[in-house]
């Protein structure tokens, strides 16, 4: 049996009806004009998409999925908030809670609060409750004295006792822990998490996940495709289990293992060749040894298993960059950086010959840049090298890093063809994309990277589509965001907006 999509408009004028197996994960059988209906048998079903316009399916190439779905219940700061905003958001939430009950948020921004974070302010506003609040970037952690007992944290593992600050490893730790305190069903909230990238368009991801993250996700899979980098911790397990890449099925598979070279710009840890601006030694910091980054790359690509490496200051993409490249890798599909937000032009070089993708999420620009120009300073004109990447043929491969920012890949295909908020100037727009260069990064990009047969609307690929109410290229192009709506999203051949 089969499924005949008619009315449909693409980027090719000759596809208009576009037909795929009911029964085989919705594999493209033909595509073609009006004379493809002259096969349809009694059997097969008929769906108009009343000329809506169709690309491939759109995929996140770094999301956390689970924690995606967490992030639903948290308090929500935006990037601009002010510390006195922050702390009346949480003087608010607890007033909703139980006393004891934890109060968790996200998003503030160090730059935006306009005075230092504090334990006593946030013991003031968070009264009975412990409270845990995630930065902008994940990567720094700010607890009150009642979070920091809870969670067994003494002061000389602060980055600062005054502040209850935490950052990357500590920070990553503490939060898992208290996930592991307060959701109850992490299943409900991968499925809720499904619901939301369907909306957006979004056909399949790829999740970096702790190990208590893989149950909940064997039973929500399908509709949605979902690639895994387990957390560094898992490595070892993989490896003496025989894991190779690409174990599982469509729809749910294990690619390999995440690593962090360093931190984040907004947490100052990205680890830099050179100094922050208005800093005589804060290069950030490395997060790994560069040789045991190095012993890990070789004992993943010989176990057949892929590394995904989180690298933004360019010290940290070098030494990834050089680990990574010296490998033969066993895998069919590329090994990654992730982030790459810094790139000197003697990496650019290097990566050229490595099949190393770079993953990259264009709306992290957006938040980033005032960041870069302050921090950075004339550095970041390496910052975000979109452009360089591609006429290098680095593969470039796009996400969102949700829940860091927000999934929709409106924003991202934005951000890399505009390099600013509506309303703003371009940010070094020499490095702008294409919206079709843009659109590749999300689709046949990813699945180029991924050795997945799916990103392109041919016969033998996937049934994969995102439906827009108009061709987004030519809403980019007129710099009209408000007309960039995706009304429809199919998995396998079927609907599931």
């Amino acid at each position: 049996m089969a499924t005949f999509w008619t009315d449909v408009v693409t980027s090719n004028p000759a596809i208009t009806v576009i037909v795929t197996d009911a029964d085989q994960n919705g594999t493209i059988l033909a595509t073609g004009g009006q004379a493809l209906l002259s096969s349809r048998r009694a059997s097969d079903r008929l769906h108009s998409l009343e000329g809506r316009f169709v690309t491939a399916g759109f995929w996140d190439s770094h999301i956390h999925l689970v924690d995606y779905g967490i992030s639903f219940a948290r308090i929500q700061f935006d990037s601009h908030d002010s510390l006195e905003v922050v702390l009346e958001k949480v003087r608010s939430a607890a007033a909703q809670l139980p006393d004891d009950a934890w109060l968790v948020g996200q998003g503030w921004n160090l730059q935006a609060l306009g005075a230092i974070p504090t334990r006593a302010a946030l013991d003031a506003a968070a009264g009975a409750h412990p409270a845990l609040l995630l930065s902008l970037d994940h990567h720094t952690v700010w607890m009150n004295q009642r979070g920091l007992a809870r969670v067994h944290v003494r002061d000389r593992d602060l980055t600062s006792p005054m502040q209850g600050i935490l950052r990357e490893r500590i920070a990553f730790a503490v939060h898992e822990q208290v996930v592991a305190e307060t959701v109850a069903d992490r299943t409900r909230a991968v499925r809720s998490a499904v619901e939301a990238l369907h909306r957006r368009g979004l056909v399949g991801v790829t999740t970096i996940e702790e190990p208590a993250g893989f149950a909940a996700l064997q039973d929500v899979t399908p509709p949605l495709r979902v690639q895994i980098f387990m957390r560094e911790a898992a490595g070892e397990g993989l490896l003496s289990a025989g894991f190779h890449s690409g174990f599982g099925n469509d729809f749910l598979r294990v690619l390999g293992v995440k690593l962090f070279a360093d931190g984040a710009l907004g947490s100052h840890t990205a680890w830099m060749l050179d100094p922050y601006e208005g800093s005589d030694d804060n290069r950030g910091m490395s997060t790994i040894d560069p040789a045991q980054l190095a012993t890990w790359a070789r004992r993943l690509g010989a176990g057949g298993l892929l590394a995904a490496v989180h690298a933004i200051g360019d010290r940290a993409v070098r030494e990834t960059a050089q680990a990574l490249c010296a490998v033969d890798w066993k895998a069919s599909a590329s090994s990654r950086i992730e982030h790459a937000q810094l790139l000197d032009d003697a990496d650019l070089d290097r990566l050229k010959t490595g099949n190393i993708a770079l993953s990259m999420q264009p709306a992290h620009l957006l938040f980033d840049r005032d960041i870069a120009d302050e921090h950075w300073g004339p550095r970041s004109r390496r910052a975000f090298r979109f452009r360089d990447i591609l006429d290098a043929g680095i593969p470039l491969i796009f996400g969102s890093d949700a829940p860091v920012a927000d999934p929709d890949p409106v924003t991202g295909l934005w951000a890399a063809v505009h390099r600013a908020n509506p309303g703003r100037s371009p940010w070094f727009p020499a490095q702008c994309l294409t919206p079709d260069e843009a659109i590749w990064c999300y689709t046949r990009g990813p699945a180029l990277a991924d050795h997945r047969p799916s990103g392109v609307i041919a016969p033998g690929y996937w049934g994969d589509f995102t439906v827009w109410s108009e061709d987004p290229r030519k809403a980019l192009m007129e710099q009209e965001p408000e007309r960039l709506e995706v009304v429809g999203t199919i998995v396998g051949g079927r609907t599931v907006l």
